[in-house]
């Protein structure tokens, strides 16, 4: 996962919303205090907060990170990597999950869901 972009919300306060992403996916997240620059590797999972809607998806789907208009909100779909840690990944960006994911979830699996926010972890 790679800063793409920078653009600062508010220098003063160090709030500052990051295009991040590989050479086939891209999201934009928010970072306080953002000490990020372009080109920077991001070594913590970006954090999916909010999010609803989460269902299994056909193991054939492709993935999917769709930022939602002007706002942080994001749908994905996203791979299972990690059920302890609410992890997934799509491309090479890997997002945390601010909830538990459903019992019928596994390993391995493809899950819809959407995110009112994404952060990045510093």
């Amino acid at each position: 996962m790679i800063v793409k972009r920078c653009e600062w919300i508010s220098k003063d306060a160090q709030e500052a919303m990051l295009t991040i992403g590989d050479e086939n996916f891209e999201c934009v997240a928010f970072s306080h205090p953002c000490s990020m620059q372009v080109g920077d590797r991001l070594r913590e999972p970006l954090l999916a907060i909010s999010i609803r809607g989460v269902t299994k998806a056909e193991l054939n789907a492709q993935p999917v990170m769709q930022r939602l208009g002007e706002s942080f909100a994001h749908e994905f779909l996203a791979e299972v990597i990690d059920l302890k840690e609410r992890l997934v990944v799509v491309g090479s960006v890997v997002v945390e999950l601010d909830d538990v994911l459903p019992g019928e979830i596994s390993v391995g699996d493809l899950i819809r869901f959407s995110c009112g926010r994404l952060d990045v972890i510093s």
